[in-house]
């Protein structure tokens, strides 16, 4: 999960630091980098597959198409040439246990410190109209150390931190790899000015699990989703059927595998859609013999039948929302931008309780919607504000030093003054 975002000198953001939890709300008025700061997650997964420059440049995994057009574009007020990012998680239980294996001699079991998250920074040039250089990667495993206080100090438990460096790139393009558990020897070898050492680390490296797994994660597990009102509904060929999209294309083939496959989790699933459509008696994905695609029947009191092609987008996104969490596959990242969108405000808490319900997975959405704050908890609030002299700013909602009292009710007043909504 990740645990911690940085940026520098990128695009609204002169400082960007904000530490982020598993379920985080995104709020500001437009122009507060509400985006910019909900995209960097994808942004640093298509730097590692894609490359530096069709990152920005060529389409990306989002359906708004390029990120950008010019590279300067990318630097804060279009000034200097350099720009950055960081990027902490928690390292999965299976990764500490291989750190902490009994043959691991290095600077863990020496000092009795605990592998607890990983971090990556990279440091990027832009040199022209067409490429953008790394002027420094830096990849550490930041280990905790826990201690008995002094006796002349506070009684209970102390911690400190230790920084165990792995990755490093020096100024002449030479990357230097050091083993994370002491196992093995130190690695050199040069790169081209353009290419990332994480992107390039071989995936059969030995000795590196916190490395290889964050190179994982970043590449693998990180979707933004936004359900397509072109292609929600249509009938879908069964190829991916059981993989969610981006753009919920297959939604009808995630709803059959569920209803045949997880025949409890499908049936919670429609009792807890039924919240929302008080009328509604049951949901079937069928499957046709004739072409091999699926639709769904949705029957409502009155033996009414309304058939999947037949729905407006608002229940079809709503289906596609609710059912993330009885996914048995689904990315560790997912990435939402205003679910709210054709929602009615009644029926948005319906889908609020699916998305904060997904404790596997970590979720980051921005919002406009006061309803949706008024069902958030402050600690999940991240307000953005904006600002001509320093840039994009990311405030924690408990710290917001004019939502302090504020308690989850919708009280307009309250959100105007404090400059949340307008």
């Amino acid at each position: 999960m990740i645990s911690r975002i940085e940026a520098y000198k990128y695009r609204c953001f002169d400082k960007l630091d904000i530490q982020v939890g598993q379920y985080n709300v995104l709020i500001g008025l437009n122009g507060t980098g509400k985006s910019t700061l909900l995209d960097i997650p994808l942004l640093l997964s298509e730097i590692l597959s894609k490359g530096l420059v069709p990152a920005f440049l060529e389409y990306p995994s989002i359906p708004e198409g390029p990120r950008l057009k010019k590279l300067r574009h990318l630097l804060y007020k279009q000034q200097g040439d350099n720009f950055g990012f960081a990027i902490e998680a928690h390292l999965p239980q299976d990764v500490i246990s291989q750190l902490l294996k009994p043959e691991a001699s290095g600077v863990v079991a020496s000092r009795n410190l605990r592998p607890q998250s990983v971090r990556y920074e990279i440091n990027l040039k832009i040199v022209s109209d067409t490429e953008i250089y790394v002027e420094r990667e830096d990849l550490y495993i930041i280990n905790y150390e826990y201690f008995e206080a002094e006796a002349d100090e506070k009684a209970g438990i102390k911690e400190s931190f230790h920084k165990q460096a792995i990755v490093k790139r020096n100024l002449e393009n030479q990357a230097i790899i050091m083993p994370e558990n002491n196992i093995g020897d130190r690695m050199e070898f040069e790169l081209e000015p353009q290419e990332l050492i994480l992107a390039n680390f071989p995936q059969d490296f030995p000795n590196f699990p916190a490395t290889l797994w964050l190179k994982n994660f970043l590449e693998n597990e990180i979707m933004y989703y936004k359900p397509s009102y072109s292609m929600l509904g249509k009938a879908f060929p069964a190829s991916q059927r059981k993989t969610l999209r981006f753009d919920a294309a297959n939604l009808l083939w995630l709803v059959l595998n569920l209803q045949i496959e997880q025949p409890a989790l499908f049936d919670y699933w429609v009792e807890h859609i039924k919240t929302a459509f008080p009328n509604l008696q049951t949901i079937q994905a069928v499957q046709s013999e004739k072409n091999n695609h699926t639709y769904l029947q949705l029957k409502y009191s009155g033996e009414h039948i309304v058939a999947s092609s037949e729905l407006s987008y608002g229940t079809l996104n709503i289906l596609a929302l609710t059912i993330l969490p009885y996914l048995p596959q689904r990315p560790g990242v997912i990435l939402l931008e205003e679910p709210e969108h054709s929602v009615h405000p009644r029926l948005i808490d319906v889908v609020l309780q699916s998305l904060s319900s997904l404790y596997d997975s970590q979720i980051f959405m921005s919002t406009h919607s006061p309803v949706v704050l008024a069902h958030t908890e402050l600690k999940s609030v991240i307000v953005m504000k904006g600002s001509q002299e320093n840039g994009a700013k990311a405030i924690p909602g408990d710290k917001h030093p004019r939502l302090q009292d504020w308690q989850g009710s919708i009280d307009f007043g309250s959100l105007f003054a404090a400059g949340v909504l307008g």
